[in-house]
């Protein structure tokens, strides 16, 4: 977000003068998923196709949405401000007679009512899909999407293999990365860190490093798909999973972005050969 901004030029006025305030604000806006993002003509194609159900966490109504009817189901999760929409591209990739393919709007994004959402309650929905279709053949997760599912993975769900695109690796990036955007000092960034602590993981014992994906490498194929300029998740995430699950491979693109590497052929024929090849000898792109 622009330091232009009028909501970041009131956080800044209030770091100096109300300090406790504008970690208050900071909060807020931390946890806030923002504007819905639109659904585009190719993706309205798409999710015309899809047999639409819902399910309950806590008190939001969650849209599912399913292509296929066959026994191997592929899951995909969209990332924080994202939406199933934005994934269609995979469910054009990987449809056949032998497959199902999910998807969902969390709550508070796309067509989902408005509700809680973190990372813990992404995990819950991918856990009640994973009691409904059974063992996912594989999870692809983009950005937020993806300690998400490894958390999932942690607590119950089964999957044959994991592609995180443009994944987030570690709890911390995102307090730091959302403090270094808006250019908040460092007394708001622990203000801000201190709430989250109590109020969302009051329950968790070291927030930042147990919820993330570095702490407890997942033991199924992992395939790591990351935009080397990506502006929002930068590609020292992907470097740090790759570090703590030493058997992954690793795919680097150059000047796809965040988004628009969810529509790239290459990333989705690579994606494609993963999931579907009994062995992975690993990219370069």
């Amino acid at each position: 977000m622009p330091e232009a901004h009028p909501v970041i030029r009131i956080l800044h006025q209030l770091e100096r003068w109300a300090p406790p305030v504008a970690a208050e604000l900071a909060y807020s806006m931390w946890l806030s998923p923002g504007r819905r993002k639109r659904v585009h003509r190719a993706e309205e194609l798409v999710m015309a196709q899809a047999r639409s159900t819902t399910l309950r966490v806590g008190s939001a109504t969650v849209p599912v949405y399913a292509w296929g009817d066959g026994e191997k189901p592929v899951l995909l999760v969209h990332g924080w401000r994202g939406r199933a929409a934005e994934l269609t591209e995979f469910v054009r990739e990987l449809r056949s007679d032998e497959r199902t393919v999910i998807a969902f709007d969390a709550p508070s994004h796309g067509a989902a009512s408005r509700g809680k959402a973190d990372i813990r309650v992404f995990a819950r929905i991918i856990q009640q899909l994973h009691e409904q279709f059974g063992d996912f053949e594989a999870i692809i997760a983009h950005s937020f999407g993806s300690p998400a599912a490894t958390l999932a993975l942690r607590q119950g769900a089964t999957a044959g293999r994991l592609v995180s695109i443009g994944g987030v690796a570690e709890m911390d990036y995102l307090a730091d990365h959302f403090g270094r955007t808006l250019q908040l000092r460092p007394s708001t960034i622990a203000g801000l860190r201190r709430r989250v602590e109590r109020r969302r993981f009051a329950d968790v014992p070291d927030v930042w490093t147990s919820l993330s994906s570095t702490a407890h490498p997942v033991e199924i194929p992992l395939l790591i798909v990351h935009d080397a300029d990506d502006p929002v998740v930068e590609v020292t995430q992907a470097h740090a999973l790759a570090e703590a699950h030493p058997a992954s491979t690793s795919l680097i693109s150059q000047g796809l972005g965040h988004t628009r590497i969810l529509r790239d052929d290459e990333v989705l024929n690579a994606v494609a050969e993963f999931i579907n090849a009994p062995a992975f000898s690993g990219y370069a792109l």
